[in-house]
C-alpha cells in the first residue's frame, strides 16, 4: 500500500515549515528510521528553499506543490513549481577554496542533497519543474498492516 500527502505552499520561506512538519508526521506515523528521516528533511528543505529563493524573477505570489509518498520501500518527495527551468542534477560540484582561503558560502546544498538521497530525478513538463527525491529505507508496521 502507498500513502501520499499533497501540500501546496507559496514562495515564502516561512511556509517551508508546513512541508517539514508533514514529513515529520509521516516519519512518525510510519516509523521511518531517524537517520533516513533526517536526511529526507535536509534534502527537502534544500530543494524547496532553493525553489522559493531562486525560481521566480518577480516578487509575485507563486505556488509550490509538494507530494510526500511513503511506500513499502521508502519515501518519494516530488516538488513541482512553475519557475524558471532548473535541473539540480546538472548543478556543478562546489569548487574547493584556494589554499589559505575560507570556503565561499553557498553552492553546496544541491551537492549534499545528491548524497543524502538514493535517487534525484528531474523533468520539465508543460512549463513546470518536477524534482523527485527518493530515499530507500525501512518502513514500519503502520503501512504494512493496511
Amino acid at each position: 500500500m502507498i500513502r501520499s500527502v499533497d501540500l501546496v505552499i507559496h514562495n515564502d520561506l516561512a511556509e517551508i515549515a508546513v512541508v517539514r512538519d508533514a514529513l515529520d508526521q509521516l516519519g512518525s506515523d510510519f516509523q521511518l528510521p531517524a537517520a533516513a528521516l533526517m536526511q529526507l528533511q535536509v534534502a527537502l528543505d534544500e530543494i524547496v528553499s532553493n525553489v522559493v529563493k531562486y525560481s521566480w524573477p518577480d516578487d509575485g505570489k507563486h505556488e509550490v506543490f509538494v507530494r510526500i509518498t511513503v511506500n513499502a520501500t521508502g519515501v518519494v518527495l516530488d516538488i513541482f513549481d512553475d519557475g524558471r527551468p532548473f535541473d539540480p542534477r546538472a548543478a556543478p560540484k562546489p569548487k574547493p577554496p584556494l589554499n589559505g582561503q575560507r570556503p565561499r558560502p553557498g553552492g553546496v546544498g544541491i551537492h549534499m542533497t545528491k548524497k543524502l538521497v538514493d535517487n534525484l530525478a528531474y523533468e520539465r513538463i508543460d512549463g513546470r519543474n518536477h524534482t523527485s527525491l527518493t530515499k530507500n529505507c525501512a518502513v514500519g508496521a503502520a503501512l504494512k498492516e493496511d
